[in-house]
Formats: C-alpha cells, structure tokens, sequence
C-alpha cells in the first residue's frame, strides 16, 4: 500500500480490471436475461386514426342497422331473401282482438275469423193485421164483447170510464182487492171471443198514471168457454205498471168454439202513507187464432 504523506493530495489510481471478473459478471447478466425473457412485451400500437369517437361510433351503428332493416324489408314483401324464399302475405290484415266483420272480408277466410250464424230477424211491427190463414178477434170497450161485472161507480174509488170511446183507445180502471193474495169473486173484467183453434192471446196496455193503469201485476184466467166458471185451464201475469202503451204476447191457448179471458181484482191499493187509489186497466185484447 502506498504511503501517503498530509502535505500531498491523494492521488488517484487506475486498477487495470481482471478480465476473469468481467467474463463472470458478463456471465451471470446473461443468466438473469435468460431467466427473466431477453425481449420485452410488445405493445399493441393504437389506429392511426386514433380511437373512435362517441358520435362517429353512434353514425355507425345506425347505418347498419338501416342496411339491417333494409335487407328484411326487402324478404318480407316477397322479394327473394338469403336462399331466394318468398314469403306468402296475409289476404287480410286485422289488428288482434278487433275482428273485422265477416262481410268486409274475402269469402274464404271469413269463417276462420268469425263463425257464421244466422241473423235473426227483428220483431215486426204490430200492424193489427193477422198473417194469411188467421183469423183475429179483437174485444175490449168500445170493440164490443167485453163486460164489467160487478162494476160501480165511486169517484176515483170506484170503476172509471176512461177514453174517447173508441175501439183501441177506450179502456176501464177497475179498483183492486185491497190485498195481493185475494180476489172480488164478485167483481171482474171479462172478454169473450167465439173462435176455435189455437189462439195467440195479445192484451193491450193503456197508458196513463197508477190511478189509471197500476196493476202490479194484473192476473188474468184463460177459459176454453163462453163465461167464467170451473177451473180456468191457464192463467197469466202481466205487470202494467211497466208494460203501459204496448201489446203484450200472453201466449197460445186452445179454443173450442168459445174463448175466455178474465181480470182477476186482486192488488193492493194503498201504502205505508195510506190509499193510493190504485187501478188494474182493462182495454182491448186481441185473438190471433188458426184451425
């Protein structure tokens, strides 16, 4: 080792390197090198043009989804699609759950749609003119073969007169029982008809107020003779009260040689408030009858 003396500055000194060291560090780099991978990873370089921007990237995905639609509009009205297949069109378009009516469809496919069924005629009118080979009878007041019996006369107590006296306008308002379940035996309306056959039974109601026109019901007796008596062979019930101005069908009944129809007075007339004065109205009725 050199000496060194105070009053010197040290001088520096160039060790010439082994080259025995140098080959064994040169060594084990190239070891460490192996072990780790002498290449770094590559790094994926980005487009030239950049990433795409939102806005671009929305034109895009819209154009394609035209040229999409496109191509399957093109197959669904017909024109050849991939592999050439045509597809057949509906012969008639309808939104589902609102069908179409069958006459403004093509024949063909109007059953699958609604099933067919046969109209149904509405109710002709009551003309008062019997259908070819009936006879028609009509009675009541102001038509003849009608007949109060038992009737009297007591202000608005008692039977009232009401009508211009003519056949079709003219009716009877005959006071009830007093009680729903009992009737007047004395007391009665009564049309007669002389008819044989089978007769369809039409009574008219009167309009007009429940002093007037009131039955609720007004119970009738059907009987195959000339007058009341026996056993009645039908009866009916028709509630005036919400039938007033209109014919009612009571049915068809079998007739040999006399008709007879009667109004029963049962009814009650009076309320919780005291007398309601009311009346069951008796006007025309008509026998629609064939042999």
């Amino acid at each position: 080792m050199p000496t060194q003396f105070p009053d010197e500055p040290p001088t520096e000194r160039h060790v010439a390197p082994d080259p025995a060291l140098m080959e064994a560090a040169r060594a084990r780099g190239a070891a460490r090198w192996a072990a780790a991978g002498d290449r770094a990873a590559r790094q994926e370089k980005p487009p030239a043009g950049g990433p795409l921007k939102p806005r671009a990237a929305a034109i895009a995905a819209t154009v394609a989804l035209l040229v999409l639609g496109g191509i399957a509009v093109a197959t669904f009205d017909g024109d050849p699609g991939v592999g050439g297949t045509d597809l057949a069109q509906p012969s008639h378009s309808y939104i589902p759950g609102l069908i179409t009516p069958p006459e403004e469809l093509p024949e063909e496919s109007a059953p699958s749609l609604v099933p067919t069924q046969n109209a149904v005629p509405p109710p002709a009118p009551d003309t008062g003119r019997a259908p070819a080979g009936v006879k028609s009878f009509t009675t009541g007041p102001g038509c003849g073969g009608f007949s109060g019996v038992g009737s009297y006369r007591d202000g608005r107590k008692g039977w009232v007169d009401r009508g211009d006296g003519r056949c079709g306008s003219t009716f009877v308002s005959i006071p009830m029982s007093g009680d729903a379940r009992r009737d007047e035996s004395s007391a009665y309306g009564m049309w007669t008809f002389a008819a044989s056959g089978t007769c369809e039974l039409s009574v008219h109601i009167p309009n007009g107020n429940l002093e007037q026109v009131g039955g609720n019901p007004t119970v009738y007796y059907v009987f195959d003779r000339n007058g009341v008596g026996g056993t009645p062979m039908a009866s009916f019930a028709i509630k005036q009260v919400d039938k007033r101005g209109q014919w009612v069908v009571a049915g068809k009944f079998k007739a040999s040689g006399n008709l007879t129809v009667q109004l029963l007075t049962r009814g009650q007339d009076w309320n919780g408030s005291g007398p309601t004065y009311a009346h069951h109205a008796a006007g025309a009725v008509r026998a629609d009858c064939t042999a």
